[in-house]
């Protein structure tokens, strides 16, 4: 080879090397936790992937679902994951309550919706009633479910006439209800519609009938991943904040989007876009008056003993403005 075509070589493998790398090798993968997959917290989460605002963010979700707010919080406290993308406030309430550097980063889904006591359709419980010296499912020690079906049972005056028995994701819990391990079990909007669609179970609880100011969940990061990795916190609200105006903004696009993340008939994800409260979504920080009812279930269920300085539970410094 002539030198002349070997510099030409060479310069053509140099410019090679100075090319920037693709999008995705530049991504940096973020690991987060959730609740249930089916949950309907979770979908700014499947609209963002979908939609490529993580990645449009610098980031690949490496997205972990857990069955219950207590198991969520578990994996940040324990620095498994960096981020809590739909912990139970109250299970994050709790953590903080035993020492745990915990913070709120940011609101996730207020008031209280979509979880629902279930029964087969030809049970022959019709309602809270009937479920007196019953077993009743919940996700885990801690969790969301658990602490408010504690609540809705003290309200009926059936604290003392139930037993309650861990049951774990929402699936498990409808394999206990099918199995008659339990009389009833919790679920989850949209799947529940599902269900209800193929005349295979009734509801007898609806949660949201009883509480009204709640936090139902939150966006969480650790102290030290709050001081150590601010902007990449920023970026993940940042990035939420786009999918959740999406998800407003286009229903039809999200319904079917849902659909397809859960294997669910459209039909089922649109009845459950169209029961959502108004402005369930949440970008910015909690009102303090729905932690402040999350924090009264919690107390109700001896979880913590005393309340709490909710302003140090909150850090809203890395919202998008």
């Amino acid at each position: 080879m002539k030198r002349g075509s070997r510099w030409v070589l060479a310069l053509g493998i140099l410019a090679l090397g100075a090319l920037p790398l693709s999008a995705s090798a530049q991504l940096r993968t973020v690991k987060v936790a959730a609740t249930s997959k089916d949950v309907l917290d979770n979908l700014p989460l499947f609209v963002g992937v979908r939609m490529g605002f993580f990645e449009e963010a610098g980031m690949k979700l490496d997205i972990s679902y857990f069955r219950g707010g207590g198991e969520v919080v578990r994996a940040i406290t324990t620095r498994a994951v960096e981020i809590g993308a739909t912990p139970a406030a109250s299970a994050v309430l709790i953590a903080f309550g035993r020492g745990e550097p915990i913070r709120i980063i940011s609101g996730s889904g207020a008031p209280m919706a979509g979880v629902v006591w279930i029964v087969t359709a030809d049970s022959p419980i019709k309602s809270i009633k009937d479920l007196k010296g019953k077993k009743v499912g919940f996700s885990s020690p801690g969790s969301l479910t658990h602490t408010v079906i504690q609540s809705v049972l003290r309200r009926e005056g059936m604290e003392k006439d139930v037993e309650l028995v861990r049951v774990g994701s929402p699936g498990d819990s409808w394999a206990a209800v099918k199995n008659k391990i339990v009389d009833s079990g919790w679920y989850v909007s949209p799947s529940v519609y599902a269900l209800i669609m193929k005349k295979e179970a009734r509801i007898v609880i609806d949660v949201s009938q009883y509480i009204h100011e709640y936090q139902q969940t939150v966006v969480v990061g650790m102290e030290e991943t709050i001081k150590r990795d601010p902007d990449m916190l920023r970026g993940f609200l940042r990035a939420r904040a786009k999918a959740v105006r999406f998800l407003y903004d286009h229903p039809e696009k999200t319904i079917a989007i849902w659909a397809d993340e859960l294997q669910l008939p459209v039909e089922a994800s649109r009845l459950a876009y169209h029961d959502l409260p108004k402005g369930y979504f949440e970008t910015g920080a909690p009102k303090m008056t729905n932690l402040q009812g999350a924090m009264r279930e919690v107390l109700d269920s001896g979880a913590i003993k005393k309340p709490l300085d909710l302003t140090q539970v909150v850090d809203a410094s890395l919202i998008p403005r």
